[in-house]
């Protein structure tokens, strides 16, 4: 059977959890009753990218990223607006409020462009984007691996607050996403913690345990939160990495509920349930209000699961391979699969009637369900 590429991501988890032992081989596909449809409504490609780059969407304008290229997609049909080219390869992104547009480019340098994609400015950052940027409030939020927040003026780049919390000895070099709602920003931490940041100001407003350490070593104590937190009316859910998946009420920060899981990325809401992904490529989807175990998945293991994304009728997760798998929000059976060339590393965004995908390689495809 051929083998899968091997993720950066995927093999780092692995390396910090010390599984130098047997090597999986990944299931291979089953067959299965299509309950769907799904069509491909238009796809685009942009250079290949060795840096975790997720589309970013703001009404029906994508921002997509690979190589030294960044360019505007009017998500409606796919027609690319413009394109612009950036001084080194861009490694971290991409963050919008539809206004500005901000990457994290080599060598720690955030970069934000206009609308009509020219450079407004660039700075010098404390070391690498550790996710991609966040444009709120009037403010560019970038984050770096030394677990520095800072807060640049959009149209200035003048600084404007810092946020930074002491690192852990070891942590997950994980994909992660702050998510901006209102004047709130949602920042998972190292240590199993969400924190919420009033993001004119940069003060903390409350935080709550994701997940508690556990074990005698430091690698069995990992409890990095990993990818983006998902945010659904009043209900806020985040993972974290040999932990939990657990909901609270974004309000006040009310633990809701929390369930054992070992993820490898942020969880997904829709309108029954919270879906996670653990790091043997096992999907969960846990009932939203009670978070009591639904349904298992277990049909993938060892395929380099992606983040899952909710789209009507089903939810989505992407692999290795670059087959993207469509499950049942009832019973987690498959119900859908198509292809995309390349591995399906980052997240997906959700977006009318589907997601938008982008591949190791370089393809942003918006796939539809019906």
């Amino acid at each position: 059977m051929k083998k899968l590429p091997v993720l950066a991501v995927v093999a780092g988890l692995a390396l910090l959890a010390g599984c130098s032992g047997s090597k999986h081989e990944p299931m291979d596909l089953v067959q299965f009753q299509p309950g769907i449809t799904v069509t491909q409504a238009w796809s685009v490609r942009v250079p290949s990218s060795d840096g975790y780059l997720v589309p970013g969407l703001d009404g029906d304008e994508v921002f997509v990223a690979g190589g030294r290229q960044l360019s505007r997609v009017d998500a409606t049909n796919g027609r690319t607006e413009w394109s612009t080219s950036l001084d080194d390869e861009i490694q971290g992104g991409v963050g919008t409020d539809g206004y500005e547009v901000s990457v994290g480019l080599e060598n720690a340098q955030l970069v934000v462009v206009d609308g009509e994609g020219k450079v407004t400015w660039t700075k010098k950052l404390t070391a690498d984007l550790a996710s991609p940027p966040v444009i709120a409030q009037g403010l560019v939020i970038a984050r770096t691996m030394d677990t520095r927040i800072s807060a640049f003026e959009a149209n200035s780049g003048d600084l404007q607050w810092t946020y930074q919390r002491t690192q852990p000895a070891l942590t997950v070099r994980a994909p992660t996403q702050m998510l901006a709602k209102d004047t709130l920003l949602f920042v998972g931490q190292p240590n199993g913690h969400m924190v919420l940041i009033d993001i004119p100001t940069g003060r903390p407003v409350f935080e709550f345990a994701v997940a508690q350490a556990r074990g005698i070593t430091e690698v069995e104590r990992l409890i990095d939160v990993v990818g983006k937190p998902a945010l659904e009316e009043d209900l806020l859910c985040a993972a974290a990495y040999q932990g939990a998946v657990t909901c609270v009420d974004s309000r006040n920060g009310q633990l809701r509920w929390t369930q054992k899981a070992d993820p490898i990325a942020g969880p997904a809401i829709d309108d029954s349930n919270v879906y996670v992904v653990n790091a043997n490529g096992s999907v969960k989807a846990f009932y939203r209000e009670s978070g009591e175990l639904r349904w298992t998945n277990d049909t993938m293991l060892y395929r380099g699961v992606s983040a899952p994304v909710a789209v009507p009728g089903a939810v989505a997760v992407g692999d290795a391979e670059g087959y993207v798998h469509f499950l049942s929000p009832r019973t987690g059976e498959e119900i859908g699969r198509t292809r995309l060339s390349g591995a399906l590393v980052t997240a997906p965004v959700a977006y009318g009637n589907g997601a938008i995908f982008q591949t190791s390689s370089g393809d942003i495809a918006y796939l539809v369900t019906r």
